[in-house]
């Protein structure tokens, strides 16, 4: 039997998170600002169960400040490590790096790259980075969690959203997919090699944090909490197959998802599941996963780093297949929200 998750809510918190709970929800609802998929993701519980589910992470909602007004400097004036973790995204010919120093103390950077709107968004408990197109509309962190995941919000309508699921959970968006973007997961060596004109996120957020201080642990070299075999709070489904942390990059369509440990697909550099199929690449660390719809891809590594299909070769994030937006995230995460997902 699950933990019930109320023992974890202080009272305090709870008292500030309720009265924010109930400014949210007299937010005026207006026209939709957000853009959303077309065809919703398939979810591994119902919303209902979900909204039951959430409990209070601590802060109120904002109570975590988001980075509304990012600040860039160049990659020569990055005080970053080969070794630090980003978050990189590219799109219409801007790159962009979002170092994990500063996006673990506000988990959400509302941005603008080239002529698209985009929420950057963090979870330090899930290890999981996404991107989602924003229009008008400005995300914000909750202080609620649903599986140990950040739940978000959107400040115009005030509705909740999982970030893993990209899901609405409550107000008028409910039940509705944000549309995603890929970012990255990745060393800001690996970024900058594959991007050197990239921007970087300053530490002129407007906000007073020390930038040098995880609250949560350390990733280069791994340690603390990212390293420990257990997650903080309850969760819906769980399993002992893999280590708590060990990552994953997982996807999901509107019918199924799917996972596959990064760590065997960096040494297999092709795996396959009934449904899907997944590749490796190199230079960013990270894998990309298509749909294939229950046929054979028949898709082969390459010596050069790239993959073959129909003896015609391929970048890792380029093959003709149907794409699927990868996340890396820890496992229990993963396993807590798609318990029934395909696995290599």
């Amino acid at each position: 039997m699950r933990p019930s998750p109320k023992l974890f809510v202080f009272a305090p918190l709870a008292a500030m998170a309720l009265v924010g709970l109930a400014r949210l929800s007299s937010a005026s609802t207006g026209d939709p600002t957000l853009p959303f998929a077309e065809t919703p993701y398939v979810l591994g519980d119902e919303i209902d169960a979900y909204v039951e589910f959430m409990m209070s992470g601590g802060p109120p909602p904002d109570g975590i400040p988001s980075i509304d007004r990012p600040r860039f400097v160049s990659a020569d004036d990055a005080d970053l490590d080969p070794g630090d973790m980003v978050i990189g995204f590219h799109h219409g010919g801007e790159a962009r790096a979002y170092p994990h120093q500063i996006v673990v103390q506000h988990e959400i950077v509302n941005d603008r790259v080239g002529d698209l709107n985009v929420a950057i968004t963090y979870c330090p408990l899930t290890a999981t980075a996404q991107g989602f197109k924003r229009g008008t509309a400005t995300l914000g962190v909750s202080g609620q969690l649903l599986n140990s995941n950040l739940v978000m919000f959107d400040r115009e309508s005030g509705s909740f959203f999982s970030q893993i699921a990209a899901t609405g959970l409550t107000g008028e968006h409910r039940g509705r997919t944000l549309a995603e973007v890929d970012v990255t997961w990745t060393t800001w060596e690996r970024w900058r090699a594959a991007y050197p004109r990239t921007r970087v996120l300053s530490e002129r957020t407007g906000h007073l944090r020390n930038y040098t201080r995880d609250p949560y642990g350390r990733y280069n070299p791994i340690g603390g909490y990212y390293a420990q075999d257990r997650a903080i709070f309850p969760l819906m489904h769980s399993s002992r197959e893999h280590h708590q942390k060990e990552m994953v990059v997982g996807g999901r369509t509107s019918e199924r998802s799917v996972y596959f440990v990064l760590a065997d697909l960096a040494r297999e550099r092709v795996q396959s599941t009934a449904h899907f199929v997944a590749v490796y690449d190199g230079a960013l660390g990270t894998g990309y996963i298509y749909a294939t719809n229950g046929r054979d891809a028949e898709v082969s590594a390459r010596a050069d780093g790239r993959y073959e299909i129909g003896g015609r070769a391929y970048a890792a994030n380029a093959l003709p297949l149907e794409p699927v937006i990868p996340i890396e995230a820890f496992f229990f995460a993963w396993q807590a929200f798609y318990p029934d997902s395909e696995s290599a």
